[in-house]
């Protein structure tokens, strides 16, 4: 699906001083829908046609925001948007799910539409979480927050009012997701990123800080998932019946797992599950060590149930936390791979 749209032509043309905080959300904004668009002219882009390597990109990006190397962040105050670390892992997962051969081989895949609502849910996702964190790492927490209230889509300066109204599935996403207008978890969310910066990295406040961290994953993740992800996806009817059909397919559709790794399945360093046996009967049993970089859902999850999936996040959130704590080293490396696919070239997938 390719959308042109026009973009400030004016480079440097705002700044925290002279403009409003609408103007400077405008900035915010376009930096969301440039990332998500190849320029073909002057002022001129086309957004990436395939699903899959916008996911990438997403990841990409989320993983820049959190190592700090997007333009204005502050590698000093690295930890402080934790949350994207755990998106890059999700987009990453997106995206391998998108290029499962169920959601490709047919104009539709085998769960009919699953390719456009999980591109969708991406895509807005990401023009929305990234909007505010970008603004946060550009201007700074007192701006941020004196500027908190001031989002909306229809109040984006001419030219970025345009190009988001001309963005895939717009006319229907916006209005499910409130235009983008912050909320009681943004809110406290940021919160805690503000309360990570404010803490001395010293030792005796690794807890406190650790603890700031966990609780912007946890409240961000209700953000997304019951803010954006539930209205726009989950609560139609048509997708939760797609969702039941994935889970008739069993083994067909894609797996609902997230693996802590750049890769479509388990991290280089795990094994493969090992088999033990009883009587002549193999058991399969999943090596410690590869359960250590998956999070799987309960078998009885509902997936179109905000309360189910959170259950699940809450899990997930936990494992990752505790990489974040004792595998610094790995999880890092992950992230520094997923990085570099933020200007992953456009690679034309005629379904998805």
């Amino acid at each position: 699906m390719v959308t042109k749209a026009k973009t400030n032509t004016t480079i440097n043309s705002c700044t925290p001083k002279a403009c409003t905080c609408e103007e400077l959300w405008s900035v915010s904004q376009q930096f969301c829908l440039e990332r998500m668009s190849e320029k073909v002219s002057n002022n001129t882009y086309n957004f990436v046609d395939s699903y899959s390597v916008r996911a990438r990109r997403i990841a990409g990006t989320y993983a820049r925001f959190y190592l700090e190397t997007e333009k204005n962040g502050d590698p000093r105050k690295k930890g402080r948007f934790y949350w994207m670390a755990l998106g890059a892992f999700a987009s990453k997962t997106v995206a391998c799910t998108l290029e499962h051969w169920t959601l490709t081989v047919t104009k539709h895949g085998i769960a009919v539409t699953a390719s456009d609502w999980f591109g969708q849910g991406n895509f807005w996702l990401f023009q929305d979480i990234a909007g505010w964190h970008h603004y946060y790492s550009s201007y700074g927490s007192k701006v941020f927050f004196n500027c908190i209230s001031k989002r909306h889509s229809n109040n984006l300066v001419p030219q970025i009012k345009t190009a988001i109204n001309k963005a895939d599935w717009a006319a229907k996403s916006l209005p499910k997701i409130n235009y983008l207008k912050t909320n009681e978890h943004i809110q406290a969310g940021f919160a805690e990123v503000r309360k990570f910066e404010e803490l001395p990295s010293s030792d005796k406040v690794k807890s406190q800080r650790a603890q700031a961290q966990y609780q912007n994953v946890l409240i961000i993740a209700q953000h997304e998932q019951g803010k954006v992800l539930q209205p726009l996806i989950y609560e139609q009817w048509r997708h939760k019946r797609e969702i039941n059909a994935m889970e008739l397919a069993g083994g067909l559709a894609p797996e609902v797992k997230l693996f802590f790794s750049n890769t479509c399945n388990v991290p280089q360093v795990t094994v493969y599950p090992t088999y033990r046996y009883r009587g002549s009967h193999p058991e399969n049993k999943d090596d410690p060590k590869y359960d250590k970089y998956v999070s799987k859902p309960e078998s009885d999850i509902l997936l179109y149930s905000y309360e189910s999936r959170m259950n699940w996040i809450r899990k997930a959130a936990e494992k990752f936390h505790g990489l974040m704590q004792t595998e610094e080293s790995y999880m890092l490396s992950q992230l520094q791979t997923m990085a570099g696919w933020y200007h992953k070239p456009d690679k034309f997938y005629p379904f998805n």
